[in-house]
């Protein structure tokens, strides 16, 4: 937002009690017929009526001012002057992926119909997610295992979920021992609606694309708005020899996906000049896990404290929510904890062990996440 000190220069608003006593000098400097200025009369009133509205009006027009720059414009102002940018906010997107079926039963064929409900089991929050089949799928006779394509049930990135979270049909399958979403089961990461600052930052990148060549920033921009893609960075250093250039993808869900690096490079193919080479390729992601014990209050609840640890890291490590993707900073976690935890008094790593930096094409995901509480004073 524009600085007050700032608007009040361009734009003040006045106060209303001086207002109304400006007034009422200058109507009597003038010698106005009518000298009744007294709370409760009728011209008292009119003139108050007149005040309030001026001072609306002032306020609109400041409002008007703050929004009319990119920089400074609210959520509604922004999507509304955004198309005159070439650019639109991203929105959200259900993930859909593949749950993998095992038969120990496989003599006959075997139908999942469309809309068939898998879920997870509860999270530490009692929080199941749900996935329903996208399309009705027949597993042959003698085949052993098979694969469905599903969609959650909400748009997010919550839904971005690691390997073998998915393990409960809703509904018996005959002959069917268990069911799990593999690793790569993303087909489409999920994503969110656009958070009004990457949108923001997106619109004023806008001028990189005016360039007459394919600037870095300029294939960077266009890329990302792609909805699913959450970061890109671009190695246009010869990295395969001259004239090539790696676009490095992250999705919402860490790994991009084949079907996601598809739409970037759709969506980029005519900045690809007659003699340029692109690669597109997802970012390395490092499974990082935390091991943490955390010292309470005495008359702390410990069960309670590891609950609400564990969801305050898994909220940290989202993607969506961290400035630096290809760093972990133990500090960060130990200050969410101090911040989240009422009784939390000391927070000890057994892993890691230290500060995790990687490299600008490497994204660090939270890997097995355990937390042990103890009261201080006794274990």
């Amino acid at each position: 937002m524009i600085d007050e000190k700032i608007l009040d220069k361009i734009c003040p608003v006045p106060d209303e009690e001086e207002e109304m006593e400006k007034i009422r000098s200058e109507l009597e400097d003038r010698g106005f017929i009518i000298n009744n200025f007294n709370k409760g009369g009728i011209f008292y009133l009119v003139i108050r009526i007149f005040v309030t509205i001026y001072i609306d009006l002032k306020t609109l027009a400041r409002t008007i001012i703050n929004n009319s720059y990119i920089t400074h414009a609210g959520e509604d102002w922004l999507e509304i002057k955004a198309p005159d940018f070439g650019k639109t906010r991203k929105d959200a997107v259900k993930a859909q992926g593949y749950v993998t079926i095992y038969r120990n039963d496989c003599q006959d064929a075997l139908q999942i119909t469309k809309g068939h409900m898998f879920k997870t089991l509860p999270d530490v929050n009692g929080k199941e997610l749900k996935f329903y089949t996208v399309d009705t799928t027949v597993i042959g006779a003698g085949t052993a295992t098979g694969k469905v394509l599903v969609e959650a049930a909400e748009s997010g990135t919550g839904y971005n979920i690691p390997a073998g979270r998915i393990t409960v049909s809703m509904i018996h399958l005959d002959g069917v021992d268990h069911v799990t979403n593999e690793n790569g089961w993303l087909y489409q990461e999920g994503a969110d609606v656009e958070s009004v600052e990457n949108f923001r930052e997106r619109i004023k990148e806008s001028w990189s694309e005016l360039a007459e060549l394919t600037t870095e920033d300029k294939l960077r921009n266009v890329a990302k708005k792609v909805s699913g893609v959450l970061d890109v960075k671009i190695d246009a250093q010869h990295p395969r020899g001259q004239g090539t250039t790696d676009i490095i993808v992250t999705g919402t869900g860490g790994e991009a996906t084949k079907e996601l690096l598809q739409k970037v490079e759709a969506a980029t193919s005519y900045l690809k000049g007659s003699y340029d080479d692109f690669l597109y390729k997802s970012s390395v992601v490092i499974y990082q896990d935390i091991i943490i014990t955390l010292y309470i209050a005495r008359e702390a609840d410990t069960d309670e404290a590891e609950t609400a640890a564990e969801s305050i890291i898994t909220d940290v490590m989202q993607l969506n929510k961290r400035e630096e993707i290809n760093c972990l900073y133990m500090d960060d976690i130990r200050y969410a904890l101090k911040k989240g935890v009422a009784s939390c008094k000391r927070v000890e790593f057994a892993a890691p062990i230290e500060d995790i930096e990687l490299d600008k094409n490497e994204v660090v995901m939270l890997g097995k996440l355990e937390v042990t509480a103890y009261n201080i004073g006794g274990a």
